[in-house]
C-alpha cells in the first residue's frame, strides 16, 4: 500500500534502544510498556539468555524524513502474541499491519489477531487484518494508564506493613499470578478467559527486587508488581488481593507505599488499569493517580473458528 512512513523490523532489543530510544525517552510514560520490555529483552539477551520460541520482534516507523515516530513490538509469550501499536497516523497504522503479515508469513509465525494500545492505530491496524483473513473482531480488556505526581497515603492505614518478596514466597506469588487475571476479569463483570494467563519467570521478578507483599501478623494477604526505572518511569503492576482478604485496604495502602518510595528516588510512576473494573479506578484515584490516555485491545476471531464456536 502507498505510505509516506517505512518500517524497519528488529529482532536484537539492544538496536532498537539505539534507534528509538530518543522517542521513548521523549514519551516514557505513554510508552512505558515497550520501554519496560524492551529493556528487560536487552538485559537478557546480553546475559546470554537463550531466544524464546515464541515471536519477538520490535518494528521502528520512519516518517517521510526518516525521523522515527512510532515503536511497535510483538513479544508476549502466551498466544495470541498480541502486537502492541503505538499512536500513528492512519496510513503509518495500516503500513505496519501489512507489514507485519509479511513478516509473520515468511517466518511460520502465528497469525495477527490480536493487537493493543492506542485506539486509532489499533483499528487502522485490525482493519487491515481483518481485510487479510476474515472473521469478525470483538473488543477485549479496555486498558486506561494513569500517572501519579503526589501520592496521598490512606489515613487511617490497615493493620501490617509492606515487604519485598523473597524465593520462600516463591509458590504463592506464582500461584497468585496464574489466578489475577480471571479474577480481574469477574471483578470487571466480564466472564473469565477460558485460559488463565500466566506471569512467566516469578523467580526471575523476585530475583529482581520488583515484587512487594503485604503482611499481616506474618501472613501475606497482598501482592503488587513494580517494574524497573525505563527512561526514568517505574510502572505498577500486577496488583493482587485474594478474595478472602479483601475490602481492608491493602492495595490502596501497598500502592500509595511503592508509589511514594519511586517518585522520592526522582522516577515518574504510572499503571494501568481495566477500564471496566470499578474497584481498582476508584483506588487508584483516591491514592492520587490521574488518567493519562486510554487504549484498546482487539481481537480477530477468524470465520472457522467462529463457527466451531457455534456448533
Amino acid at each position: 500500500m502507498t505510505s509516506a512512513h517505512s518500517i524497519e523490523f528488529f529482532d536484537d532489543p539492544a538496536a532498537v534502544l539505539d534507534v528509538a530510544g530518543d522517542l521513548l525517552a521523549a514519551e516514557p510514560v505513554v510508552l512505558s510498556v515497550i520501554a519496560s520490555v524492551t529493556h528487560k529483552a536487552a538485559r537478557l539477551f546480553a546475559s546470554g539468555w537463550p531466544r524464546p520460541a515464541h515471536p519477538m520482534w520490535w518494528a521502528v516507523v520512519r516518517d517521510a524524513s526518516g525521523v522515527v515516530v512510532g515503536v511497535s513490538m510483538r513479544t508476549m509469550s502466551e498466544p495470541p502474541h498480541t502486537v502492541w501499536v503505538p499512536a500513528l497516523p492512519d496510513d503509518a497504522a495500516r503500513l505496519l499491519a501489512h507489514a507485519a503479515m509479511d513478516r509473520t508469513a515468511r517466518a511460520g509465525e502465528a497469525p495477527l489477531t490480536s493487537a493493543n494500545g492506542s485506539v486509532p492505530a489499533v483499528r487502522a491496524f485490525t482493519e487491515e487484518t481483518q481485510r487479510a483473513m476474515g472473521g469478525t473482531v470483538h473488543e477485549g480488556r479496555p486498558d486506561r494508564l494513569w500517572e501519579a505526581t503526589r501520592i496521598a497515603r490512606p489515613d487511617p492505614a490497615p493493620s501490617g506493613s509492606a515487604r519485598l518478596a523473597t524465593l520462600d514466597d516463591l509458590d504463592l506469588v506464582a500461584g497468585w499470578f496464574t489466578v489475577f487475571h480471571s479474577e480481574a476479569d469477574v471483578q470487571a463483570g466480564r466472564p473469565p478467559a477460558s485460559e488463565p494467563l500466566r506471569i512467566h519467570g516469578a523467580s526471575d521478578l523476585i530475583e529482581e527486587g520488583t515484587i512487594w507483599l503485604w503482611d499481616v501478623d506474618g501472613e501475606a494477604v497482598h501482592l503488587t508488581g513494580m517494574r524497573p526505572p525505563a527512561f526514568g518511569v517505574v510502572r505498577i503492576g500486577p496488583v493482587y488481593t485474594p478474595a478472602e482478604h479483601r475490602g481492608r485496604g491493602y492495595a490502596r495502602a501497598m500502592v500509595a507505599e511503592i508509589a511514594q518510595r519511586a517518585l522520592e528516588a526522582g522516577d515518574r510512576v504510572c499503571l494501568y488499569t481495566d477500564r471496566d473494573n470499578p474497584v481498582s479506578n476508584r483506588v487508584y484515584a483516591a491514592i492520587g493517580f490521574e488518567p493519562v490516555l486510554d487504549q484498546v485491545n482487539l481481537v480477530v476471531v477468524p470465520e472457522a473458528a467462529a463457527v466451531s464456536r457455534e456448533i
